[in-house]
Parts: structure tokens; C-alpha cells; sequence
């Protein structure tokens, strides 16, 4: 039977369901497993797109930098147009008898967050820490050294109290610096987790650390935090700078406060 324009819609018929399904464009709607892949598929694609596209940035300004550095210093340099005015000729060394260097000093990038003394009071400390050992490991303990250690009991409670605190604010910093592992391991504050049940076998000279008194580690910390981030523990402060850190600060002993 054909029907009128003033007839209403069977809704319970096929054409009316098929008919309603087409119509069903809601934006974001994904009615199919293949439009859903397909919408997968371009995602991942403008994600790679992205990610190459950053890398392909960074690679170039890698590329040029390298190729900067590698670029022989010529006339348009002002500091080069100066040298040859004054004599200097390319390929010979600089000074009054071309004893000076030849190629220019090279340039190191500092990619990372460490503070720039660092490196140099790594290796100060290294060396006080290697000196304090050796000279431990050489020196016969007597009795009169440990009574000594047992007369300094309360000198060695504020040690204590002191080096914990360099060792709060040392983890701190470092953490702050991205430096996620301590220098020395007394350089933090040992946590219960950090103790192990079963301590491995050490060298000699490892296992000696463990000979150096409160005292001893307070100094190498309390060095190590000026040298590298002009802290005084007794202060309780960060100073500008090294010579702001002289000026400002009595000492680096509690003594001096």
C-alpha cells in the first residue's frame, strides 16, 4: 500500500531504522571498527609527525653548531681583524715571538644543571678523603686515642647534630641540581630502605671510610656545600657568591660563629 504525505512514519519499519542510522553524523562519533582504526591510524601518524619533526630540529641546530665550531676563524671575526692589524699572521702563534697557541682555546657546552665549582670540589674532596684514610690505615690505634674518643663525647654529639643537617641540606641542593645520587655516601642522610641486610665484600681503603670520625666527615661536607653552593651550615644562608660567601661569613667552623 503506498502511502500519503499526511500518513505518519512506520517507526517500527526498516527503512525508518536504516534511514535514522545514515543520518547519525554526531562529530566524534566513530560508529564502525574501521573508522575507529582508521582514526587510530591517523593519530599515531600526526604523533610521529611531531616527534620527527623535534628531532629533525634538533638535530639541524646540533649539525650547525658543530659545523660553527668547525669553521676556521677568518677575517670577518672582529677579534681576528684586531690580531692581524697588530701583526699576527694566521698559522703562527700569538705573542711578541709567536710562541703563543696557535688554534683558539676550545669550547666545552655545558649541557647540564651542575653548578660550575663542582667538579673541582669533587676533586679536593676525593683527595682529603684519600689523605685522612691513608694516614688512619698507617697510625697504630693506641689506648689513649680511645680514651680521647670517649672524653670527646659530647663534642661528638654536636657533630652529629651538625653533619645531619649539611647532609639534609646537601640532598637538598643536589636534588635541586638534578644530581640524583650522593657524591659520598655520607654526603646524605641514610634512610632506613638504604640499609642493606647483607653488606658486599669492599677494597681495603672502601671499607676505611667508615674510620673517619663525625668530625671528619662534617669538614669534607662542610667544604664541599661552600665550595659548591657557597653555603655556611652555621649561617644558614646562601651567599651571592665565593666572595660574598668571605666576606659575609666568620668562618667555616662552628668555633668561628
Amino acid at each position: 500500500m503506498a502511502t500519503t504525505d499526511n500518513e505518519e512514519d512506520d517507526y517500527m519499519s526498516d527503512a525508518f531504522l536504516n534511514t535514522e542510522t545514515v543520518k547519525d553524523v554526531r562529530p566524534g562519533l566513530l560508529l564502525t571498527h574501521e573508522q575507529q582504526r582508521l582514526h587510530n591510524q591517523m593519530k599515531k601518524r600526526k604523533e610521529c609527525q611531531l616527534t620527527n619533526k623535534a628531532t629533525g630540529a634538533k638535530a639541524l641546530e646540533e649539525q650547525q653548531r658543530q659545523e660553527g665550531l668547525e669553521k676556521a676563524i677568518d677575517s670577518t671575526n672582529k677579534g681576528f681583524s684586531l690580531l692581524q692589524k697588530m701583526g699576527y699572521k694566521p698559522g703562527l702563534g700569538i705573542g711578541k715571538n709567536n710562541s703563543g697557541i696557535v688554534e683558539p682555546i676550545g669550547i666545552v657546552l655545558k649541557t647540564d644543571r651542575k653548578g660550575l665549582g663542582r667538579e673541582a670540589a669533587l676533586k679536593q674532596v676525593r683527595e682529603m678523603k684519600k689523605k685522612i684514610i691513608l694516614s688512619r690505615l698507617s697510625a697504630e690505634p693506641s689506648v689513649c686515642e680511645y680514651r680521647e674518643r670517649r672524653a670527646q663525647e659530647a663534642s661528638e654529639k654536636l657533630d652529629r647534630s651538625d653533619l645531619y643537617r649539611c647532609q639534609r641540606v646537601c640532598r637538598q641542593m643536589d636534588l635541586d641540581q638534578d644530581i640524583l645520587e650522593p657524591s659520598e655516601k655520607f654526603f646524605w642522610p641514610v634512610e632506613s630502605s638504604d640499609v642493606e641486610t647483607d653488606k658486599p665484600k669492599q677494597e681495603e681503603v672502601e671499607e676505611a671510610e667508615d674510620l673517619m670520625s663525625l668530625n671528619e666527615q662534617l669538614e669534607i661536607l662542610n667544604f664541599y656545600l661552600r665550595r659548591t653552593y657557597n653555603y655556611c651550615v652555621y649561617c644558614g644562608i646562601v651567599f651571592n657568591d665565593e666572595s660574598d660567601l668571605m666576606e659575609e661569613c666568620p668562618g667555616p667552623n662552628r668555633q668561628d660563629h
